[in-house]
C-alpha cells in the first residue's frame, strides 16, 4: 500500500469531519473503536497518555506539552486534528535525536510509507469489524486514531499526547488508560451533538476521566467546573485547576508572543517565552506544565520548559503572516473563540481598523460570533473554502448583518485576500477566521501561488530605481 492508496482507503470510510450527521454523530459508541483496538493487539497501552479535551485551546495545550517532551529524552508522540498543512501533521513522533536536537519544521510528521504501513495494519481489523460487528463500520477518524495508536506502539513512543477530536465520553481517543487528563476551555459548540448547555457539554467532555490518574483544567465557568469536580470525585481523581494550585502571570504580550511566569506543582518555571499571541495561550501554558509535572514523579528541568515553549510552531492560531499591514490567520470557528480573538485585537491592536475575512461551516453559530464581534472598529468579507460544510458567504453575510454594518461577499478567498492585502492601509489589520478548514486552505493556496503585496513590490522598484 502507497501512502496515495492509504489516504484512498480512508476516503471510502464515513468522514463526519467533511459532513457533519449530528444523528449519526449521537449514535457513535466507544465499544467500536476498543473492539478495533482489540483486534489490533491493544497498542494504546503500551505507552503512557495524556489526553486532553475541550471546546478549544485543547491542540495548543497539546503541542505545548509535546513540545516540552521533546526537550527530553523521551520519545513522544502527539496526535491532532484537524490538520492545517498535511494530514500527515495529526501523528508526530519526536525525532531519535533527542534532547537538544534541532527541529526544522515537519520533521516529526508520520513519514507518507509510515503511514502507509499504519493503515494497511489497521485495514484488516476495520474489514473485520465490518463483517462480524452490528455497530456499523468506522470512521475516518476512527481509523486514522487506530494507526496513530499502531505507529506509536511500532516507533517505540514512551508517552503519547493525544487531543481529544469530539466530546469525549464516546470520542475514540478516548479508548486510552491515560495517565493525566487535561480540559481547555469547554464552552458551547457541536451542541446539536453534545448538548445546547457549557454544563451539559462538560459532562460529556468528563466522560475521560477514569481512576487511578491526574485531571487538570483551565479555569472555567462555575457550572462547568462543578461538573468535571463531581466526574473527578466520582472516580476519587484529583483535579488541579489553573488559578488555584497553578498560578501563571503574563509579563509581557506583544505581536511577538507572550512573556510568562508559571508557578507549578513542583516548581516556578520564570521568563518563560511562548512565540503565541494572545493572554488564553498563557492559561493554556500553564496547564501544559502542570501536565508535564503530573507526568513525573521528581521536578521537571527548567530548560524543558523553557526549551520546549520556546520552540513551538502552531500555525493556524492567531498567526501572523503579513506585517504591513499585519494580518492573523486564526482557525477560532465558535462564539468563545472570537471572544479570545477580540480580547487580543482590543489589547495589540487598540485604535486599528480591523478587515475580517470570515469563512465558516454551515453548523456553527455565525450569530454566536457576530455578537463577539459586534462593536469592534470592523468591516467584513464573506467568503467561502471549497469544504462541502463551508456556509455560503451570501447567507453568511446576512446572518452576520445585524452585528457588522459594512459587510461584502467575495466567493473565492484567495481574491478576497489579495484585494485587502492590496487596498487596505499599512496601519490596518486584516484578520482571517472563521474555520480551520478556510484556514488551511488558504495557507497552502498562499503558499503556492506566493501572494505578497504589490504596493510592497511598487515601493521595492521605486527604492531600487
Amino acid at each position: 500500500m502507497t501512502f496515495q492508496d492509504a489516504v484512498a482507503y480512508l476516503h471510502t470510510l464515513v468522514n463526519y469531519e467533511q459532513h457533519h450527521q449530528p444523528k449519526a454523530m449521537r449514535r457513535v459508541r466507544l465499544s467500536r473503536m476498543r473492539e478495533l483496538c482489540r483486534r489490533l493487539g491493544e497498542p494504546q497501552r503500551r505507552y503512557r497518555s495524556v489526553l486532553v479535551a475541550g471546546t478549544n485551546g485543547k491542540g495548543s495545550i497539546a503541542a505545548m506539552l509535546y513540545s516540552c517532551l521533546r526537550e527530553s529524552r523521551l520519545r513522544a508522540g502527539l496526535y491532532t486534528s484537524p490538520h492545517v498543512e498535511d494530514l500527515r501533521e495529526r501523528i508526530r513522533v519526536s525525532p531519535a535525536e533527542g534532547a537538544g536536537s534541532g527541529r526544522r519544521h515537519g520533521d516529526d510528521w508520520i513519514a507518507p510509507d509510515d503511514f502507509a504501513a499504519a493503515i494497511e495494519a489497521v485495514q484488516p481489523a476495520i474489514d473485520e469489524l465490518l463483517r462480524s460487528s452490528s455497530e456499523g463500520p468506522p470512521t475516518y477518524f476512527e481509523a486514522i486514531t487506530a494507526a496513530a495508536f499502531w505507529h506509536f506502539q511500532r516507533r517505540g513512543v514512551a508517552v503519547a499526547v493525544l487531543e481529544v477530536g469530539l466530546g469525549g465520553r464516546y470520542d475514540a481517543t478516548n479508548a486510552v488508560e491515560q495517565t493525566v487528563s487535561v480540559f481547555g476551555p469547554i464552552d458551547v459548540d457541536h451542541a446539536d451533538v453534545l448538548g445546547a448547555t457549557p454544563a451539559a457539554i462538560a459532562a460529556e467532555k468528563a466522560g475521560i476521566i477514569k481512576p487511578g490518574q491526574t485531571a487538570l483544567t483551565v479555569p472555567q465557568r462555575a457550572d462547568v467546573l462543578r461538573v468535571l469536580q463531581a466526574a473527578c470525585d466520582t472516580h476519587a481523581v484529583p483535579l488541579i485547576v489553573c488559578g488555584r494550585e497553578l498560578t501563571v502571570r503574563v509579563l509581557k504580550h506583544t505581536v511577538k508572543g507572550l512573556r510568562l511566569s508559571v508557578t507549578g506543582l513542583r516548581g516556578i518555571y520564570d521568563e518563560l517565552t511562548l512565540p503565541l499571541i494572545g493572554r488564553h495561550q498563557a492559561e493554556n501554558a500553564a496547564a501544559a506544565i502542570g501536565a508535564l509535572e503530573a507526568l513525573s514523579t521528581s521536578g521537571i528541568p527548567h530548560h524543558l520548559v523553557e526549551g520546549g515553549l520556546r520552540r513551538l510552531h502552531w500555525p493556524g492560531r492567531l498567526e501572523i503572516v503579513h506585517r504591513e499591514p499585519l494580518v492573523l490567520m486564526d482557525g477560532g470557528h465558535n462564539p468563545h473563540a472570537a471572544g479570545a480573538l477580540r480580547q487580543t485585537l482590543e489589547e495589540l491592536c487598540a485604535g486599528r481598523r480591523v478587515h475580517l475575512l470570515i469563512g465558516t461551516s454551515s453548523d456553527k453559530s455565525v450569530e454566536g460570533i457576530g455578537e463577539r464581534l459586534a462593536g469592534l472598529p470592523l468591516n467584513a468579507t464573506c467568503t467561502m473554502s471549497r469544504h462541502p460544510r463551508a456556509l455560503n458567504p451570501v447567507a453568511l453575510a446576512e446572518r452576520l448583518g445585524p452585528y457588522c454594518s459594512d459587510i461584502h461577499v467575495m466567493s473565492d478567498p484567495a481574491d478576497a485576500y489579495t484585494y485587502l492585502l492590496n487596498t487596505v492601509p499599512p496601519e490596518d489589520v486584516i484578520v482571517v477566521a472563521g474555520s480551520f478548514f478556510m484556514v488551511a486552505e488558504l495557507r497552502a493556496r498562499l503558499q503556492r501561488s506566493h501572494i505578497t503585496s504589490t504596493r510592497r513590490a511598487a515601493r521595492a522598484s521605486v527604492a531600487a530605481a
